[in-house]
């Protein structure tokens, strides 16, 4: 039965699972990711569930590149047949971070070239994407057939984040279906999502005036009272802004659908810790601490203590994050060998299949 929880807010597309993975399969992902020294394979359910983790506010219209809307090229196991890789994946720098990609190559035309997973992320424990899959999000695109990548994902963005800091607010564009799924381990973040300001649609469709027959003096009046009244345009579109800032747990799995993931804008504050006041005005702030109540035992009364505590304090600070942000690309999945014309039925491969 899923444990995922619609998180209430003015704009429906948000559900979220906390201790979607337990704290052993949390630190066992860290240092398989990190390419640190093999830990102790095997599930140790020690059903420890409770994160001590927050985060805070951003907002402003912008974007970032950060987003895999481009042609992106997955990174292949590193690995000796283990359940853990040996040796680090392949980090890149990217905008003062470190990211990656699983799963293959994204094309221009939005097609999948795809490239193996690590080995825990679909075939051996904790298999990330089957777990994902389970929740049933992806099936209204997949009919629910199959298991892992073919009902679930099949890409997925790795992203490190440092205390201090953050991504900018953007989208991540047509290439993916509007369903989005992120796991956090090591640490809370603040998600903040901004709806799009008008203006940044208007100015995409606006053209500029080419009229040569006018004075340059009446140009010029023309062109100042432009500006004015784009600048005034700006000014009312961003104080229009809806703002919407959701907790995100180590260990959580977050999923964005619909609107809210396709036309809103994510990003997050580049930030070393959370006050207070940001960690309670985010839109599942008190879910989170009916969930703590729910999995302690009962009568034990810990979660209203620990939450008095926490709110008479100054916030949280953030660590080391990594996040895995997993989606399903909207085209085909292509075999490259057949794109290449060295197939040998020229087709697609057998496992190719439309999402």
């Amino acid at each position: 039965m899923t444990r995922l929880r619609t998180v209430s807010t003015p704009v429906p597309g948000i559900a979220i699972w906390y201790d979607f993975v337990t704290p052993a399969e949390e630190q066992y992902l860290i240092q398989a990711i990190g390419g640190d020294p093999q830990p102790q394979p095997g599930p140790q359910e020690d059903g420890s569930a409770q994160s001590s983790s927050s985060s805070n506010v951003v907002a402003t219209a912008g974007g970032d590149d950060d987003d895999g809307t481009t042609a992106t090229t997955g990174t292949h196991e590193a690995s000796t047949g283990s359940n853990t890789p040996r040796k680090a994946w392949g980090w890149k720098d990217l905008n003062g971070r470190r990211s990656m990609y699983w799963g293959g190559t994204v094309t221009p035309s939005g097609s999948l070239v795809p490239a193996p997973f690590p080995t825990f992320m679909d075939s051996a424990w904790p298999n990330v994407l089957d777990r994902i899959a389970e929740t049933g999000v992806y099936d209204e695109w997949t009919g629910g057939k199959g298991k892992g990548k073919e009902r679930g994902p099949n890409h997925c963005l790795v992203n490190e984040y440092l205390p201090g800091q953050g991504i900018m607010p953007h989208t991540d564009g047509p290439a993916y279906l509007p369903c989005t799924s992120t796991l956090s381990l090591g640490s809370h973040t603040v998600l903040c999502l901004r709806s799009k300001p008008s203006h940044l649609a208007l100015s995409s469709s606006s053209s500029p005036n080419t009229d040569t027959d006018t004075d340059s003096t009446s140009d010029s009046n023309n062109k100042e009272k432009q500006e004015e009244d784009d600048e005034a345009r700006r000014a009312a579109s961003i104080a229009a802004v809806q703002k919407l800032d959701l907790f995100l747990p180590a260990r959580s799995l977050v999923v964005l659908t619909s609107t809210l993931y396709s036309d809103w804008l994510h990003g997050i504050a580049p930030l070393k810790g959370d006050s207070i006041d940001s960690l309670m005005g985010c839109a599942n702030w008190d879910d989170w601490w009916t969930y703590q109540r729910e999995v302690q035992k009962e009568g034990e009364g810990g979660a209203e203590k620990e939450r008095e505590m926490v709110e008479a304090g100054k916030g949280w600070e953030r660590q080391r994050r990594i996040s895995l942000t997993c989606r399903r690309v909207a085209g085909k999945v292509r075999n490259l060998g057949s794109m290449l014309g060295l197939g040998g039925g020229g087709g697609a491969s057998r496992g190719a299949r439309r999402s």
